[in-house]
């Protein structure tokens, strides 16, 4: 059986598909490695015959997608899907059907969400929609269990599949993916996640449907093998951990990290992660330090504290000032999220955040507008208080603004976005921090990338 693991185009943009970052390409002007996607191919082709396609990651446009999927001939074509990209998720899984007649599977935040809906609208098309973490409901498909655990259609929802054991999945099939690179140094890249799930409540996170409020996490020594065969064989030596919250379980890693230094990792990688500004301290960091990470992100969200309480973020500004100053005590680079439009917000709430971001000194920002995405309380928030100014899902992105609200309209959540960017990075602190974060390689490119990124900036 020929089973497909595709990551479809969309005309005319990049997007990254992978929960909870479903956005075009951003201040990083670049996508990110698709990890579901690769862990999925990991678990289909211990059995199948195996294509995957990455159109994000190898810049395969419509036709020649459509064409190597024609070649290839699929039985099953397993989709991957975000909630600004579905209409066109769907469109190319038409066309596939019509030229192939594949089984169709659906998977994705969007999909989780939307389910009953989906199948309403495009009944022909969508054979399976899978629910939750996908790869143990899409194997079951494929071995003939059409109502497994996470496997929904037209007439049978088995409801939303979360993984009990992450140490049960095969490796991600991290080789067949093209050539990530890093922005800061243009080196291969790539996403590794050790751990699935949050237990906390924030209003816009969607992580919760996906992998309810359960954290798992795959051993340590899973986690050694997975690096070692990224930085040995697949000569890929930098990494992201893209956990929801990388270091909640502190204990394991400091384990992590002791063994990387002990087996020489340390030494040959970089890697870094994300994580919230109320779960790090002074002997995390410098135990990560000393397994070779080099830089932390963190959540902070807004400057204004009755924002993150609205939000139910769970943490405080002044967590966020110091968890910042201890990662710059251990000489890591620091990024910082910011989400702009928050309920709740007032223009002088998007003026506290932009202040913060300064005053915190990071070295990169980001500044996301506050997106209701289908399955956070958000969504249901903005449907309710009729918030929506966009009806449209191609809208709902975190590079655009989706909500008004009575005291705080959509043009001037935008207003400040570009505020925010232009405050933070036209400062002399800013500009040294890029140019001493950035390689050789990277520098000579810088021009176009500054171009690209005001152009971005003005949409």
């Amino acid at each position: 059986m020929k089973v497909l693991v595709l990551n479809p185009p969309v005309k005319g943009v990049k997007f990254s598909r992978d929960g909870r970052c479903q956005s075009e390409e951003n201040t990083w002007l670049d996508t990110f490695p698709p990890t579901a996607l690769i862990s999925i191919a990991g678990a289909v082709r211990e059995k199948y015959n195996l294509k995957l396609i990455d159109c994000m990651g190898s810049d395969i446009n419509y036709e020649s997608c459509l064409e190597l999927v024609k070649k290839f001939n699929p039985d099953f074509t397993i989709v991957n899907t975000s909630t600004p990209t579905i209409d066109t998720d769907v469109e190319v899984a038409r066309r596939i059907k019509e030229k192939t007649n594949s089984k169709i599977m659906m998977y994705g935040e969007h999909v989780t969400s939307q389910t009953h809906k989906l199948f309403e609208k495009y009944p022909k098309i969508i054979d399976f929609a899978i629910r939750g973490e996908p790869e143990t409901p899409i194997m079951k498909v494929l071995e003939g269990n059409l109502k497994a655990e996470g496997v929904a259609t037209l007439t049978h929802d088995g409801g939303v599949w979360i993984e009990p054991n992450l140490d049960d999945l095969p490796f991600p099939a991290y080789d067949l993916l093209p050539r990530y690179k890093y922005p800061l140094s243009g080196e291969d890249w790539m996403f590794v996640r050790s751990g699935r799930g949050c237990p906390y409540e924030c209003i816009y996170c969607v992580m919760p449907l996906l992998g309810a409020r359960r954290t798992r996490y795959h051993s340590v020594d899973y986690m050694i093998k997975q690096m070692k065969w990224l930085a040995n064989d697949l000569n890929i030596k930098t990494f992201m951990f893209w956990d929801e919250l990388a270091t909640l379980n502190k204990k394991r890693m400091i384990e992590l990290c002791k063994k990387m230094k002990g087996i020489g990792l340390a030494k040959k990688c970089k890697w870094f992660c994300t994580t919230r500004v109320d779960l790090f301290d002074d002997e995390l960091a410098k135990y990560m330090k000393m397994g070779g990470c080099t830089m932390i992100t963190f959540g902070v969200e807004s400057g204004s504290q009755k924002v993150l309480d609205f939000s139910k973020k769970g943490s405080t500004i002044e967590q966020a000032r110091k968890s910042v100053k201890i990662a710059r005590k251990h000489g890591f680079k620091t990024i910082g999220h910011f989400i702009l439009g928050l309920p709740t917000s007032t223009e002088e709430d998007l003026q506290k955040t932009i202040d913060l971001s300064k005053e915190l000194k990071l070295n990169f920002v980001q500044f996301y507008i506050a997106t209701p995405f289908p399955g956070s309380e958000f969504f249901e928030m903005a449907k309710k208080n009729g918030w929506f100014v966009e009806d449209n899902w191609e809208k709902i992105e975190q590079g655009t603004v989706a909500v008004s609200y009575p005291d705080l309209s959509a043009e001037t959540i935008q207003k400040y976005r570009r505020k925010a960017y232009r405050s933070f990075y036209m400062r002399p602190y800013a500009v040294y921090s890029l140019l001493t974060s950035i390689s050789p390689r990277v520098l000579i490119k810088l021009p176009g990338y500054i171009l690209k990124f005001f152009g971005w900036m003005k949409k």
